[in-house]
Formats: structure tokens, C-alpha cells, sequence
């Protein structure tokens, strides 16, 4: 696949994301510049997410409308919820097909990767600051996990406060 690549270290190999322009199929993939992206570990591709925007600005605002893609060949649908000052109004819940749902919860001083199953919720990885410790994690909870941080949807757990100067 032609395009732009950026690369990140996991225990799996490298992650490499690979962008180049998506269907552009009405007036609103056209305007916000939908772009197709793709994610492998080890030259194995793990996730694709088709209707994808610009970095940062660009795929927060498709975040909180509604990204598709696959996930280890399964579909899923990703979501964000609107900054908040409360953490527990923050996150990114993205939504399998096969009933699992793996959601990205924002915490005061740390964020939590958590997998919901018919069979309850459990933390799979939790960060401190920007590193995530992720022992347990397998390859597309990984390449799900770096495509947050490439991508810049990890702003969306941040407090809308953070950044601000301290008055003096």
C-alpha cells in the first residue's frame, strides 16, 4: 500500500501505519478528507479503519460522529464521547461485531483500556502519563492501542484543562 508510514515499538514487532485518500463517496467524505488507514504489526495487517480523517483534529471529529473499520478481520464501529471536565464522561468505546466492545476509559491521573464481554468488564491495560503498560495484551488489542496514540485520539481522554498554564 502506497502512502505515508509512521512506526511505533510494541513486544510484537513493529506498528506501522499506512494512510493513503479513502472513498470519497458525498459532500461530507469529500470535506473533511476521508482518508483509509491501515495498521500492522510485524507486516501483519491487525486494523483498517475506512472512513478516517487528517491526524489529530481531523480523526477526533470522526471519532465522536463514527469510524468503521476492522479489527483482526472483525468490523467495528468506534466512538468517542465529548471532552469533559469529569473523567468518567471521557472515552473512546469501540464496538465489535462479535459482541465484544473494548473501551478506553479516561481516570483522574491514568486511563484504562477495558474489554466488555457478555461475561463482565476487565482491564487488559492501563497508562501512566503517556506510557501504557500493556503485559497482557494481545495483537489487535496492541495495534488498537497504537493506533490511538498515532492517531491522536488519546487527546480525547485528556482534561480539556490540561495544557493550561498555571497562574503564577
Amino acid at each position: 500500500m502506497a502512502g505515508r508510514r509512521r512506526g511505533v515499538p510494541t513486544p510484537y514487532g513493529d506498528c506501522v501505519l499506512f494512510r493513503e485518500p479513502g472513498a470519497r463517496l458525498g459532500a461530507t467524505a469529500e470535506a473533511e478528507a476521508w482518508e483509509r488507514w491501515e495498521l500492522t504489526l510485524d507486516s501483519e495487517a491487525m486494523l483498517e479503519v475506512q472512513d478516517a480523517a487528517m491526524p489529530w483534529h481531523g480523526v477526533r471529529a470522526r471519532a465522536r460522529s463514527g469510524m468503521h473499520g476492522r479489527l483482526d478481520g472483525v468490523p467495528f464501529t468506534a466512538r468517542a464521547q465529548r471532552r469533559a471536565m469529569r473523567p468518567s464522561r471521557r472515552g473512546i468505546r469501540v464496538a465489535l461485531d462479535d459482541g465484544r466492545a473494548l473501551v478506553f476509559t479516561a481516570h483522574r491521573l491514568h486511563r484504562h483500556l477495558v474489554l466488555e464481554t457478555g461475561r463482565g468488564r476487565e482491564v487488559i491495560a492501563s497508562s501512566r502519563g503517556t506510557r501504557w503498560q500493556t503485559g497482557r495484551l494481545g495483537r489487535p488489542e496492541t495495534a488498537l492501542v497504537c493506533f490511538t496514540a498515532v492517531s491522536g485520539l488519546d487527546a480525547l481522554l485528556a482534561s480539556p484543562l490540561q495544557g493550561l498554564p498555571l497562574p503564577l
